[in-house]
C-alpha cells in the first residue's frame, strides 16, 4: 500500500509494517504522524514486552520525511538510529501515536527526531536517526512475499515468533532464514527490524533474573542485508555488574560481512 496524495508525501508500506502493525506515515517534508496498534507479538516468551519492538514504528516515522523530499531517482537510507525508552510498550491492544520532525537536512544527508506516546499520551519512547541519499538502482516497492507466510505471522504470540527465528537464547543470538516479509522498499531487511532483533539478542544475553531493561540502543548501518539471505544477529556483552549491563550486537549476512553493529545498554528494575 502507498500513501500517494498532493497534501501527503509518497509511503510505501510493506509486510514489515504490516506485522507490526504500522500504519502508513502522513506528513509533509518537515513532520511526520502514524500510529502502531499494541498486542501479545509484541513480548517475548516470557511475557515480557521487548522495547525494540518500536524500531519499526521510529524507523518509519522519523525517516519519511527526509525520505520523502528526496529527488527522483534516489532514496534516503538510514546510517544510525538511536532510541531511548523511558517504558515497557504496551501489549494490551492499544494504539501508540508517534511523530517526528526534520531537525536539519543537507544536500545528501538528513537528521530527524520523533517520540512514541501511548493513549493516555504518556512518553514510551524517543530517538533520532541520520540519513543518507543513495541512487536507485531499482524503483522502491513492496516485495513479493509469500501469503501463508505473512498469514502465519501475523498470527504470531511472541516477537520470536514474529520475526520467524529459528533461535534465540543467550549468547548465541538469533538467526532467521531469508525473510522477504521483513523487507523494506528496497528489498532489504527493515533497519527497524534489525533493531528490533538487535535489542532481543542483547537483552538475551543478560541473565534474566538480574531483570534488565533496555534503557538505549544505538545502530549503525554498514551496509545493506538482503531479505532473500539468512542472517545471524551475535551478542558480545561488554559489561555486566548490578545495575547496569551493555551489550554490542552484530548482524552478519550469509557472506559473513557485518551489515550492523548495535550498542544495547539496559539498567537492572529494582
Amino acid at each position: 500500500m502507498t500513501t500517494d496524495n498532493p497534501t501527503a508525501l509518497r509511503f510505501f508500506s510493506t509486510g514489515a509494517e504490516r506485522l507490526f502493525r504500522v500504519a502508513d506515515v502522513t506528513g509533509d517534508d518537515t513532520n511526520g504522524y502514524t500510529e502502531m496498534v499494541t498486542g501479545p507479538w509484541l513480548a517475548d516468551k516470557f511475557g515480557r514486552a521487548c522495547r525494540g519492538t518500536l524500531g519499526v514504528v521510529m524507523d518509519d516515522v522519523m525517516g519519511h520525511p527526509v525520505n520523502g523530499m528526496t529527488p527522483e531517482g534516489f532514496w534516503a537510507v538510514s546510517t544510525e538510529i538511536h532510541l531511548d525508552f523511558v517504558a515497557d510498550p504496551p501489549v494490551d491492544g492499544s494504539v501508540l501515536r508517534a511523530e517526528s520532525r526534520v531537525l536539519g537536512r543537507g544536500s545528501r544527508t538528513g537528521l530527524a527526531g520523533g517520540r512514541v506516546v501511548d493513549a493516555q499520551g504518556r512518553l514510551i519512547a524517543c530517538g533520532s536517526t541520520r540519513l543518507q541519499t543513495v541512487p536507485l538502482t531499482d524503483p522502491p516497492g513492496a516485495p513479493a512475499v509469500s501469503p501463508d507466510d505473512l498469514d502465519s505471522r501475523v498470527r504470531a504470540r511472541s516477537i520470536v515468533e514474529l520475526l520467524g527465528a529459528e533461535h534465540a537464547c543467550g549468547a548465541s543470538g538469533i538467526e532467521f532464514g531469508p525473510s522477504p516479509t521483513l523487507a523494506n522498499p528496497m528489498g532489504n531487511i527493515h533497519g527497524g527490524v534489525l533493531l528490533c532483533a538487535s535489542e532481543i539478542a542483547g537483552s538475551a544475553a543478560l541473565p534474566i533474573d538480574a531483570d534488565f531493561r533496555t534503557t538505549s540502543i544505538h545502530i549503525s548501518y554498514l551496509r545493506p542485508c538482503p531479505s532473500d539471505e539468512p542472517v545471524t544477529l551475535a551478542p558480545k556483552v561488554v559489561h555486566r555488574g548490578r545495575s547496569l549491563g551493555i551489550v554490542e550486537v552484530s548482524s552478519r549476512n550469509a557472506a559473513g560481512k557485518t551489515c550492523t553493529t548495535a550498542t544495547i545498554t539496559c539498567s537492572a528494575v529494582h
